[in-house]
Protein backbone atom coordinates (compact mmCIF):
# COMPACT_ATOMS: atom_id res chain seq x y z
CA UNK A 1 0.00 0.00 0.00
CA UNK A 2 1.18 3.63 -0.56
CA UNK A 3 -0.38 6.71 0.21
CA UNK A 4 -0.54 9.56 -2.34
CA UNK A 5 -1.83 12.84 -2.71
CA UNK A 6 -3.57 13.95 -5.71
CA UNK A 7 -5.41 18.07 -5.76
CA UNK A 8 -5.61 17.51 -2.21
CA UNK A 9 -6.81 14.21 -1.80
CA UNK A 10 -5.36 11.70 0.41
CA UNK A 11 -5.86 8.79 -0.84
CA UNK A 12 -3.98 5.03 -0.93
CA UNK A 13 -2.89 2.99 -4.17
CA UNK A 14 -2.77 -0.96 -3.86
CA UNK A 15 -1.42 -3.10 -6.04
CA UNK A 16 -3.71 -5.64 -7.75
CA UNK A 17 -2.86 -8.49 -5.09
CA UNK A 18 -3.48 -6.29 -2.27
CA UNK A 19 -6.77 -5.49 -3.93
CA UNK A 20 -7.74 -9.16 -4.53
CA UNK A 21 -6.80 -10.11 -0.82
CA UNK A 22 -8.48 -6.90 0.79
CA UNK A 23 -11.64 -8.30 -1.58
CA UNK A 24 -10.98 -11.99 -0.08
CA UNK A 25 -11.29 -10.89 3.41
CA UNK A 26 -14.55 -8.30 2.50
CA UNK A 27 -16.71 -11.34 1.14
CA UNK A 28 -19.40 -13.29 3.46
CA UNK A 29 -18.53 -10.68 6.38
CA UNK A 30 -21.31 -8.55 5.70
CA UNK A 31 -19.72 -6.02 7.48
CA UNK A 32 -19.65 -3.86 4.51
CA UNK A 33 -16.75 -2.66 2.34
CA UNK A 34 -16.74 0.06 0.29
CA UNK A 35 -14.93 0.05 -3.34
CA UNK A 36 -14.58 3.05 -5.97
CA UNK A 37 -13.50 3.05 -9.55
CA UNK A 38 -12.60 6.48 -10.32
CA UNK A 39 -11.71 8.57 -13.04
CA UNK A 40 -9.88 12.05 -13.53
CA UNK A 41 -13.04 13.59 -14.02
CA UNK A 42 -14.58 12.28 -10.38
CA UNK A 43 -10.71 13.64 -9.17
CA UNK A 44 -11.15 16.96 -10.60
CA UNK A 45 -14.88 17.38 -8.74
CA UNK A 46 -14.03 16.27 -5.75
CA UNK A 47 -10.98 19.37 -5.58
CA UNK A 48 -13.47 21.98 -4.58
CA UNK A 49 -16.15 19.70 -2.90
CA UNK A 50 -15.99 18.78 0.50
CA UNK A 51 -18.62 16.27 0.61
CA UNK A 52 -17.20 14.24 -2.42
CA UNK A 53 -13.74 14.54 -1.09
CA UNK A 54 -14.65 12.84 1.99
CA UNK A 55 -16.45 9.94 0.25
CA UNK A 56 -13.49 9.06 -1.68
CA UNK A 57 -11.03 9.56 0.52
CA UNK A 58 -13.07 7.03 3.00
CA UNK A 59 -13.86 3.92 0.61
CA UNK A 60 -11.47 0.88 1.78
CA UNK A 61 -10.43 0.26 -2.06
CA UNK A 62 -10.09 2.89 -4.33
CA UNK A 63 -9.67 1.73 -8.30
CA UNK A 64 -8.15 4.20 -10.77
CA UNK A 65 -9.37 3.91 -14.03
CA UNK A 66 -6.80 6.34 -15.81
CA UNK A 67 -3.05 5.71 -16.32
CA UNK A 68 -2.44 9.43 -15.31
CA UNK A 69 -3.54 9.58 -12.53
CA UNK A 70 -1.01 7.19 -11.25
CA UNK A 71 1.77 9.26 -13.17
CA UNK A 72 0.18 12.55 -11.02
CA UNK A 73 0.61 10.49 -7.85
CA UNK A 74 4.58 9.49 -9.17
CA UNK A 75 3.55 6.19 -9.68
CA UNK A 76 5.13 4.52 -12.82
CA UNK A 77 5.92 1.48 -12.39
CA UNK A 78 5.33 -0.35 -15.90
CA UNK A 79 2.91 -2.72 -14.29
CA UNK A 80 0.96 -0.61 -12.19
CA UNK A 81 0.32 1.14 -14.70
CA UNK A 82 -1.08 -1.39 -17.26
CA UNK A 83 -3.25 -2.82 -14.30
CA UNK A 84 -5.11 0.86 -14.64
CA UNK A 85 -5.02 0.67 -18.46
CA UNK A 86 -6.50 -2.54 -18.70
CA UNK A 87 -9.09 -1.72 -15.73
CA UNK A 88 -7.56 -5.59 -14.29
CA UNK A 89 -9.01 -5.13 -10.43
CA UNK A 90 -12.58 -4.42 -12.16
CA UNK A 91 -12.28 -7.35 -14.50
CA UNK A 92 -11.20 -9.32 -11.84
CA UNK A 93 -14.12 -8.68 -9.46
CA UNK A 94 -16.66 -8.20 -12.12
CA UNK A 95 -15.35 -12.15 -13.49
CA UNK A 96 -15.28 -13.46 -9.86
CA UNK A 97 -18.91 -12.59 -9.03
CA UNK A 98 -20.00 -14.26 -12.62
CA UNK A 99 -17.93 -17.60 -11.47
CA UNK A 100 -18.91 -17.59 -8.20
CA UNK A 101 -22.84 -16.75 -9.13
CA UNK A 102 -22.80 -13.92 -6.47
CA UNK A 103 -25.99 -12.42 -6.17
CA UNK A 104 -26.14 -8.56 -7.18
CA UNK A 105 -28.34 -5.79 -6.41
CA UNK A 106 -28.15 -3.16 -8.70
CA UNK A 107 -28.96 0.83 -7.63
CA UNK A 108 -28.97 3.46 -9.41
CA UNK A 109 -29.53 7.14 -9.29
CA UNK A 110 -32.27 7.11 -12.24
CA UNK A 111 -33.95 4.68 -14.57
CA UNK A 112 -31.73 6.31 -17.88
CA UNK A 113 -28.36 5.25 -15.31
CA UNK A 114 -29.71 1.79 -14.33
CA UNK A 115 -30.19 0.64 -17.80
CA UNK A 116 -27.16 1.84 -18.80
CA UNK A 117 -25.83 -0.32 -15.92
CA UNK A 118 -27.54 -3.50 -17.01
CA UNK A 119 -26.17 -2.68 -20.24
CA UNK A 120 -22.69 -4.45 -19.10
CA UNK A 121 -22.32 -7.47 -20.80
CA UNK A 122 -20.42 -8.56 -17.23
CA UNK A 123 -23.86 -7.62 -15.36
CA UNK A 124 -26.68 -9.42 -18.04
CA UNK A 125 -23.95 -12.50 -16.70
CA UNK A 126 -24.74 -12.15 -13.32
CA UNK A 127 -27.25 -12.92 -10.90
CA UNK A 128 -28.97 -9.75 -10.67
CA UNK A 129 -31.74 -10.38 -7.26
CA UNK A 130 -32.98 -7.01 -7.19
CA UNK A 131 -32.58 -3.24 -8.58
CA UNK A 132 -33.63 -0.12 -8.02
CA UNK A 133 -32.86 3.74 -7.92
CA UNK A 134 -31.68 5.61 -5.09
CA UNK A 135 -33.62 8.19 -3.52
CA UNK A 136 -31.73 12.12 -3.74
CA UNK A 137 -32.62 12.21 -0.43
CA UNK A 138 -32.28 10.02 2.09
CA UNK A 139 -36.10 9.44 3.23
CA UNK A 140 -39.20 7.21 2.95
CA UNK A 141 -38.26 5.35 -0.20
CA UNK A 142 -34.60 4.87 1.71
CA UNK A 143 -36.38 1.59 4.34
CA UNK A 144 -37.50 0.63 1.66
CA UNK A 145 -34.68 0.29 -0.34
CA UNK A 146 -32.54 -1.04 3.14
CA UNK A 147 -35.88 -3.69 3.32
CA UNK A 148 -35.34 -4.65 -0.09
CA UNK A 149 -31.69 -5.44 -0.25
CA UNK A 150 -31.66 -6.92 3.43
CA UNK A 151 -34.44 -9.77 2.04
CA UNK A 152 -32.21 -10.63 -1.31
CA UNK A 153 -28.87 -10.21 1.02
CA UNK A 154 -26.80 -10.07 -2.09
CA UNK A 155 -22.69 -10.30 -2.06
CA UNK A 156 -22.35 -6.73 -3.51
CA UNK A 157 -24.62 -3.41 -4.19
CA UNK A 158 -23.69 -2.31 -7.95
CA UNK A 159 -24.16 1.76 -7.87
CA UNK A 160 -24.16 3.77 -10.53
CA UNK A 161 -25.24 7.64 -9.25
CA UNK A 162 -23.38 10.70 -8.37
CA UNK A 163 -21.55 9.88 -5.31
CA UNK A 164 -23.16 13.08 -3.27
CA UNK A 165 -26.35 10.76 -3.62
CA UNK A 166 -24.46 7.83 -2.59
CA UNK A 167 -22.46 9.52 0.34
CA UNK A 168 -25.51 10.38 1.97
CA UNK A 169 -27.25 7.29 1.81
CA UNK A 170 -24.33 5.21 2.93
CA UNK A 171 -23.33 7.18 5.60
CA UNK A 172 -26.94 6.77 7.66
CA UNK A 173 -27.91 3.21 6.33
CA UNK A 174 -24.38 1.24 5.97
CA UNK A 175 -24.86 -0.74 8.92
CA UNK A 176 -28.42 -1.45 8.17
CA UNK A 177 -27.39 -3.40 4.85
CA UNK A 178 -27.14 -6.97 4.95
CA UNK A 179 -24.15 -6.73 2.05
CA UNK A 180 -20.46 -7.88 1.86
CA UNK A 181 -19.60 -5.02 -0.44
CA UNK A 182 -20.57 -1.53 -2.06
CA UNK A 183 -19.45 -0.66 -5.56
CA UNK A 184 -19.48 2.76 -6.34
CA UNK A 185 -19.59 1.55 -10.35
CA UNK A 186 -17.15 3.62 -12.80
CA UNK A 187 -18.72 6.61 -15.45
CA UNK A 188 -20.17 5.25 -18.41
CA UNK A 189 -17.43 5.76 -21.24
CA UNK A 190 -14.41 5.60 -18.83
CA UNK A 191 -13.39 2.00 -18.99
CA UNK A 192 -13.37 -0.45 -21.82
CA UNK A 193 -15.82 -3.36 -20.56
CA UNK A 194 -18.64 -0.82 -20.72
CA UNK A 195 -17.74 1.09 -24.18
CA UNK A 196 -19.78 3.91 -25.06
CA UNK A 197 -19.85 5.20 -28.73
CA UNK A 198 -21.22 8.76 -27.71
CA UNK A 199 -18.41 9.19 -25.70
CA UNK A 200 -15.61 9.66 -28.09
CA UNK A 201 -12.04 9.79 -28.10
CA UNK A 202 -11.78 13.37 -28.76
CA UNK A 203 -13.49 14.71 -25.35
CA UNK A 204 -11.47 11.46 -23.59
CA UNK A 205 -7.63 13.41 -24.23
CA UNK A 206 -9.99 16.73 -23.67
CA UNK A 207 -10.36 14.99 -20.52
CA UNK A 208 -6.99 14.15 -20.59
CA UNK A 209 -5.48 17.30 -20.39
CA UNK A 210 -7.87 19.21 -18.32
CA UNK A 211 -6.69 16.51 -15.76
CA UNK A 212 -2.93 17.14 -16.52
CA UNK A 213 -3.25 20.72 -16.71
CA UNK A 214 -4.94 20.75 -13.36
CA UNK A 215 -2.46 19.00 -11.85
CA UNK A 216 0.41 20.94 -12.67
CA UNK A 217 -1.86 24.40 -11.53
CA UNK A 218 -2.43 22.51 -8.00
CA UNK A 219 1.36 21.58 -7.41
CA UNK A 220 2.49 25.34 -8.81
CA UNK A 221 0.12 26.57 -6.30
CA UNK A 222 1.54 24.33 -3.53
CA UNK A 223 5.22 25.03 -4.39
CA UNK A 224 3.95 28.89 -4.39
CA UNK A 225 2.76 28.50 -0.56
CA UNK A 226 5.41 26.55 1.04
Amino acid sequence: MREINILGLNLRDYTLREKLRMLNSSLGRRAMATIGFVSARALMQAEKDGVRKAWLESMDIVEYCDADILRAAGITARGRLKEAENNSFLREFLGRLIREERAVYLLAGSQDMLESMEAYDEIRQMCVTGRNILPAENGSNADVIINDINDKAPCAVLTYADCLVQADFVSVNRRRMNADIWVDMPEKGTVSIAPDKKFPALIKNMQRKLFQRKVHQYENQEKAEQ
